[in-house]
């Protein structure tokens, strides 16, 4: 297209915990690069029959959901992808359904979220639930699971952010550079 690169993608497979440590124990060089970063979680089920994606926007990484929309639908016009469909989906906590529903409904409103609010799946969970549960019962049969992380998230639990998606296929985590 005639512009550099502008992403970088590791792949890990889901029992090396080495190889997801090293990426993790060396995220800040990699964001030093200014590039995006996608961290491929690949299991032995691979891409299973390359019918849908599973994009799931959380309300603290609100600068990662365009990379992820754009990540879905780059991959639905590879051919192998081509019957695909992309489901979206967000999470919230009871008390909170209102003020989230607005909050993403006006970054759609401002073209900052590329997708349609009818696209879209609210996923209710309680407050001391892991969102990792919600995600596990909802993208278990998804042939590719896409996911935002933040640099928060690194400095908070290491490697420990990227477990606990046992349930569920490929998962594909997205830091984007710039939002």
């Amino acid at each position: 297209s005639g512009k550099g690169n502008n992403m970088i993608l590791f792949e890990y497979a889901f029992d090396d915990t080495d190889s997801l440590t090293q990426m993790v124990d060396n995220f800040g060089i990699l964001k030093a690069a200014d590039l995006d970063i996608c961290l491929l979680r690949s299991t032995l089920r691979g891409f299973g029959f390359q019918k849908e994606i599973h994009l799931w926007i959380t309300f603290t990484d609100y600068e990662n959901a365009n990379m992820i929309i754009l990540l879905g639908y780059v991959l639905l016009g590879h051919p192998e992808w081509q019957n695909g469909n992309i489901k979206v989906f967000t999470i919230y906590q009871e008390d909170e359904k209102q003020e989230k529903q607005e909050r993403l409904l006006h970054l759609i409103k401002e073209g900052r979220i590329p997708v349609s609010p009818n696209n879209i799946e609210f996923i209710q969970q309680e407050e001391t639930a892991d969102f990792r549960d919600a995600i596990t019962l909802n993208s278990r049969d998804a042939d590719l699971t896409i996911l935002g992380f933040n640099d928060d998230d690194i400095e908070d639990h290491k490697a420990g952010f990227f477990e606990g998606y046992e349930g569920i296929g490929n998962v594909m985590f997205v830091n984007a550079s710039k939002e």
